[in-house]
């Protein structure tokens, strides 16, 4: 008879108190970590638990979102250090790093590190355009005999 294999039941999420490690979070952040690895840290709250909390106050989703924007600015000195750190040898696994780098600072900062080019028309001191004479011309085109 074969048994089957009874998992032990995962251990209850530790109960801790969220607003009072918030301020620990957004410094964390802002070092450039991710919320899902604060979360996995034994003295910091689930990540459900944590994502709800945010989003209950918008003072607190605007602190977040502040602190991701810093957490781009750690991830650039951590860009700089790998693209001056590779070697002959490590050259393409750096270059790898770098360009994840790149592209996560692009999706969290977009305005300062992001690639999207804008082109704006706009009219004096930065207003609308101002049209003064629309005119339409109409070109006869001669005939082919």
């Amino acid at each position: 008879m074969v048994r089957k294999k009874v998992d032990a039941p995962a251990p209850e999420p530790s109960r801790i108190d969220i607003a009072s490690a918030w301020d620990g979070v957004l410094v964390l952040l802002e070092e450039g970590l991710t919320l899902r690895e604060i979360c996995k840290r034994s003295d910091m709250p689930t990540w459900e638990g944590l994502r709800k909390f945010i989003r209950k106050d918008p003072g607190r989703v605007a602190q977040y979102a502040h602190a991701r924007t810093a957490g781009a600015e750690a991830l650039e000195d951590e860009l700089l250090h790998a693209a001056r750190s590779a070697g002959p040898e490590d050259a393409a696994a750096r270059r790898l790093q770098v360009d994840a780098l790149k592209w996560v600072m692009s999706k969290r900062a977009p305005k300062v590190y992001g690639d999207k080019i804008t082109q704006e028309h706009t009219g004096a001191d930065g207003g609308p355009l101002e049209f003064t004479e629309i005119r339409r011309v109409v070109v006869d085109v001669p005939k082919k005999d």
